[in-house]
């Protein structure tokens, strides 16, 4: 028998950040990552700098401006807020405030704080490698919580290799820009867990095997209803398209035959 431990529940800084990365990785943007951070640049011509404050551990966005006239650059900064509460719907943005000004910059900074909520269940896995079926799952209150169709997934799977193989061969036929979007036609936010989860799975393209454990993973973090509403939404209207595979795999994979409809 392997033995574990059980990590603290709460996400680490690092994991919100990532969240965030992702996010805008799926979205209009253009993101570049460098050591702890990464810079987001819009369309609108602005770049925003977000990092870890490694004094009292929080996330910040940084913007800098050089527009002199107050008005325009109040206006400037609430449209820049906007933007980035566009992106990143599931997070809290404090209102800029000038954080300093030189040579006729000015520099803005707020603060980005992420509901604990918006990550759900975690996969607990710490010490040895273990296999799937070892693995736990907590609440958040810390208690093992049943998932029938999660548990059934180990051991009747439901991935057929033949379908893995199709999605990967509709998979290979588009870039990123077309997968965004395609996903902004289903009218995913930019936010949702599943449109994050089907960005993720796109990049894990590569073989069978690798597909296979992205979709197995992924559908273990389609829990909330809005979620399942959403794929079961997609799902219709997504009938005919490159992404169809992979949705019905992901679907299969997150209801089963014995969950809810």
């Amino acid at each position: 028998m392997v033995k574990s431990q059980v990590a603290e529940l709460n996400q680490t800084i690092e994991d919100k950040l990532t969240i965030i990365s992702e996010s805008f990785q799926a979205g209009n943007t253009d993101l570049l990552e460098m050591s702890g951070s990464f810079r987001v640049d819009f369309e609108s011509g602005h770049t925003v700098y977000i990092y870890v404050e490694i004094a009292d551990n929080s996330i910040t966005a940084r913007f800098e401006t050089g527009e002199k006239d107050p008005d325009k650059r109040r206006h400037e900064v609430e449209m820049l807020r906007s933007a980035l509460a566009n992106e990143i719907g599931f997070a809290d943005i404090s209102e800029f405030q000038v954080a300093k000004s030189y040579n006729d910059r000015f520099v803005y900074t707020a603060g980005i704080c992420i509901d604990e909520s918006v990550f759900f269940h975690e996969t607990i896995v710490i010490g040895e490698h273990k296999t799937d079926k070892d693995e736990i799952f907590l609440d958040q209150d810390g208690e093992q919580e049943d998932f029938p169709d999660l548990i059934e997934i180990e051991e009747e799977p439901k991935i057929v290799q033949a379908s893995v193989e199709e999605a990967i061969g509709q998979l290979e036929t588009i870039d990123a820009k077309m997968l965004r979007q395609s996903l902004d036609m289903m009218n995913l936010k930019r936010s949702s867990n599943v449109r994050m989860a089907l960005t993720r799975i796109f990049r894990s393209a590569g073989d069978v095997e690798e597909l296979m454990l992205s979709i197995q993973n992924e559908a273990g973090k389609i829990v909330s209803h809005n979620d399942r509403e959403d794929l079961r939404i997609i799902k219709t209207i997504n009938a005919d398209g490159f992404l169809t595979p992979v949705i019905g795999l992901l679907y299969e994979e997150v209801f089963g035959t014995n969950s809810e409809r």
